[in-house]
């Protein structure tokens, strides 16, 4: 169940508060519905990416450079991967499909490193999904159909996804380019390209890779995707265009049905799609737009012909990205009107590169190593703990470290979210409390006649003879050793779970932690000094 944890052997949960959990977690009917609205997805991912819910210590606290630093990141409509300095990869935001990568379907606020994966080089994300390029070659892949629910497990029973899968037919691979919702181009070290993709059984239970070479191409430096259209970009600046789709038979082409490449256009620095738009940065500093279906050539965007000293281009969902020379990230919402001009973004300098997504959600890696978010709109991902669809405007989020949580000296690990909400650290009720040695329970209180005799619920934490209590009134009530007290405390609901405040409640209970915000490790108990 969500917020279960365990120290080396699984920990069992006092039952009553474990069937109470996964009432509360799953609601009565649907246990694996999960709202998938426009309303939902935009309200998720810079909590998630980590600190629009408020951690504003994170916003902009761009001092020295941190040791471990981001190589990579990319995300989804709702999602988003990282791939770091050291090799590991984090993962954030909607999981439904296990698109985090965890091996849950339980929305992660706080990014969660991926376990399992040898020393990642790079990272590339779809719809909902996610992929990842060892520094051997090899390709793995997590979410949809790569990680199916999972049956059984005896510690989640209800939301356990399968973890990252290896890609065994894609070897040597150097990098895997923007991804479609099911299939993605393979750049391989020898220059060549190879399109792949999932090809289900009729059951739609089981699915092989398919490969196909994109034949005519040599000494490729990048490669999308637009409608059923391979783009391709070569050394020396030149792009072709190789059609993958078989109408008649409604698939993909094999290699011998491949026709002949088509000549697009010429001395092409950088290239960036979404959906069916891809646009150029030309080496005379311009950039030109394409589009799949119309297939009429290449032009100047004429919208953007004051953006000077473009250095790198990214997409998101009908926006292009640009990164100037200065250090400096440009947007223009493209399909916002025939008078959309392109602006700064506000917040964002001394960026180093840019990084796209599926989404409206854009990344910016600066120079002294911090991995930065923003965004706006219903697909931005930027959302906030009160469902906002945007972070404030001009806002930019920091990507968060990954929790790592020791109690006395021992890891703990706990499937449901942790967050960060005005600064301060949450956690699920099924978290690192038993570990502490803290009893905890849930009881009704006493009828208030004042309110027509309604009853509340009531939290408790106790620890040697300290106890902190939460009354879920109207107005949620803070009880020390049973005295209300007068501080104001929120109890947020977040990725179906209830969270606690957990600096306040080892406060109140004299329990030491201390909490390394720049590496996220969290100490609790006799060895947190």
């Amino acid at each position: 169940m969500e917020g279960i944890f365990h120290i080396s052997e699984t920990f069992s949960l006092n039952r009553r508060q474990y069937i109470a959990d996964i009432y509360a977690v799953y609601g009565r009917r649907e246990i694996l519905q999960l709202e998938t609205g426009k309303r939902w997805v935009s309200g998720f991912l810079a909590a998630v990416l980590a600190v629009t819910v408020g951690a504003s210590a994170w916003v902009h606290d761009a001092g020295a450079a941190s040791s471990v630093q981001p190589v990579s990141a990319a995300g989804g409509f709702g999602h988003g991967v990282a791939a770091w300095s050291d090799g590991s990869v984090t993962g954030w935001g909607y999981n439904k499909f296990g698109q985090v990568g965890d091996g849950t379907s339980i929305d992660q606020f706080v990014p969660k490193t991926i376990a399992g994966l040898p020393e990642i080089v790079q990272v590339q994300a779809g719809e909902r999904t996610s992929f990842a390029v060892s520094k051997d070659g090899e390709v793995w892949a997590w979410g949809d159909f790569y990680s199916r629910y999972v049956s059984g497990d005896p510690i989640l029973p209800y939301q356990k996804r399968g973890e990252p899968v290896k890609v065994e037919q894609l070897q040597d691979v150097r990098r895997l380019a923007y991804s479609d919702p099911y299939a993605s181009i393979a750049i391989h070290k020898d220059g060549t390209a190879t399109l792949w993709y999932p090809s289900f059984q009729e059951d739609y239970k089981s699915y092989d890779i398919k490969l196909t070479p994109l034949k005519g191409f040599t000494n490729v430096q990048d490669a999308v995707i637009a409608g059923y259209e391979a783009v391709v970009l070569t050394e020396g600046g030149n792009v072709g265009t190789l059609n993958l789709y078989n109408s008649y038979y409604d698939r993909y082409r094999t290699e011998s049905e491949l026709k002949e490449v088509k000549p697009l256009v010429s001395s092409i620095e950088q290239m960036a799609v979404s959906a069916r738009d891809v646009f150029f940065l030309h080496q005379n500093g311009s950039i030109l737009r394409w589009n799949a279906d119309t297939k009429e050539p290449p032009a100047v965007v004429k919208n953007l012909s004051g953006v000077k000293d473009i250095k790198e281009i990214k997409t998101g969902y009908n926006r292009l990205y640009m990164l100037k020379d200065n250090g400096t990230v440009w947007q223009w919402d493209y399909n916002t009107g025939q008078s959309a001009k392109p602006f700064q973004v506000q917040g964002l300098t001394g960026i180093k590169t840019i990084e796209g997504t599926y989404g409206q959600t854009g990344y910016a890696i600066s120079k002294n190593g911090k991995l930065l978010a923003w965004g706006d709109g219903y697909y931005s991902g930027m959302g906030t703990d009160s469902s906002s669809q945007q972070i404030k405007e001009g806002g930019i989020a920091q990507v968060l470290p990954p929790f790592s949580f020791k109690v006395n000296g021992q890891n703990v690990q706990f499937y449901a979210t942790a967050a960060i909400v005005d600064g301060k650290l949450y956690v699920p009720y099924s978290s690192v409390f038993e570990a502490l040695g803290v009893k905890t329970k849930t009881v009704q209180s006493n009828p208030d006649p004042k309110n027509y005799n309604r009853t509340y619920s009531v939290i408790s934490f106790s620890y040697n003879g300290q106890t902190v209590a939460f009354k879920r009134s109207d107005r949620t009530v803070l009880l020390v050793n049973g005295k209300a007290s007068k501080e104001e405390v929120d109890l947020p609901f977040l990725a179906n779970s209830t969270l606690y405040p957990l600096e306040l409640i080892c406060e109140k209970l004299g329990i030491p932690l201390d909490w390394n915000r720049e590496t996220g490790e969290v100490r609790l108990g006799e060895s947190s000094q």
